[in-house]
């Protein structure tokens, strides 16, 4: 692991400015708040910042705060203490399921919502230090070596999937991320946070070196909103999703008033289902609706050499979340 200087600020303005100081002395800067990935990139040297800026001591971003607004989740919240939250699990269950799907409890006692949603590909050939897109390389060794977990859905030029859990089911609730940087704050629909490989192949969304994601503000829950996260892995626990789904449904007398379906772990952002959401609004789902849905859901995807089966695996998963959470 290459030294770096450690910085513990005491709020996000302090944090900020300490980013915006190193860049400016050209030294490169990282955050970490519980750190579980990327001290992982830096024992691997794939990440290597001069300066990593501790955000953990900062208090004001680890709570949850309700308002007639909405919902405000500090970046900085442990994954653990989001799926206990009563009334996350309560108003916003799909967000409190993905919560307590990562890793092991270990990982999630320290691991923070922010980490998760902005950790990095678990790409073989960019975690191995290959010269791939996400190394700064110029081609994407997945697309005919190993791609047996890799995008069927987005892919190109890289065919990394986005490997966070709770970001479909931020995207699927339609939430919307307050950004800090040293030109002040942002704030970002959850939707267009993630951006996919022809914008940028060595990034996964719009976040600037100096830049931190601050806090998620998720809309009042409608009423009869009913939601869930289903995910598919390779192993019980320690492993990310082949393919998971999160599904948010607004049901009123049996007949569903609208629907939000983001996939995950198929491709290189949190993959939104708008033809299967089109099919379910306004009809009573049935078994037969939901199957229809997990059809549509599959429209477009463009499997690589070694991971074609996770094409039924999608059908199949669609169709059974849309299913589970209708009935609630």
């Amino acid at each position: 692991m290459k030294s770096f200087t450690p910085t513990i600020p005491a709020d996000l303005s302090q944090a900020v400015a300490a980013a915006a100081t190193a860049r400016a002395r050209g030294q490169r800067v990282a955050f970490a708040g519980g750190g579980s990935d990327l001290f992982g990139l830096m024992k691997d040297r794939v990440a290597t910042p001069d300066v990593l800026i501790y955000l953990k001591n900062i208090k004001a971003l680890d709570g949850v705060t309700a308002g007639r607004s909405g919902t405000r989740i500090g970046g900085q919240i442990t994954l653990t203490a989001l799926s206990k939250h009563d009334a996350i699990r309560r108003q916003y269950r799909v967000l409190a399921e993905a919560a307590e799907t990562v890793a092991t409890p270990q990982i999630r006692n320290v691991a923070t919502l922010a980490g998760n949603v902005c950790q990095r590909p678990w790409c073989w050939y960019f975690r191995n230090g290959f010269p791939c897109l996400k190394n700064g390389g110029n081609s994407c060794f997945s697309a005919a070596g190993e791609n047996e977990f890799h995008a069927i859905f987005g892919g190109g030029p890289s065919y990394i999937v986005h490997p966070s859990d709770t970001a479909p089911a931020l995207v699927a609730l339609d939430a919307s991320f307050r950004i800090s940087g040293p030109s002040g704050e942002r704030t970002v629909p959850a939707s267009q946070f993630f951006a996919l490989p022809t914008v940028d192949a060595a990034r996964e969304n719009v976040l600037s070196d100096d830049e931190v994601l601050a806090e998620m503000t998720l809309p009042p829950a409608a009423p009869g909103t009913r939601s869930g996260y289903h995910k598919v892995m390779d192993r019980e626990v320690w492993t990310h999703a082949i393919v998971s789904a999160a599904v948010v449904l607004q049901i009123d007398s049996g007949v569903c008033k609208s629907a939000r379906i983001v996939l995950g772990g198929v491709a290189p952002v949190p993959w939104r289902l708008l033809a299967a959401e089109q099919m379910l609004a306004g009809q009573r789902i049935t078994p037969e609706l939901a199957a229809k849905a997990g059809e549509k859901a599959i429209e477009g995807a463009r499997p690589l050499q070694k991971n074609r089966y996770k094409v039924p695996m999608t059908q199949a998963l669609v169709a059974r979340a849309v299913q589970e959470v209708a009935k609630g």
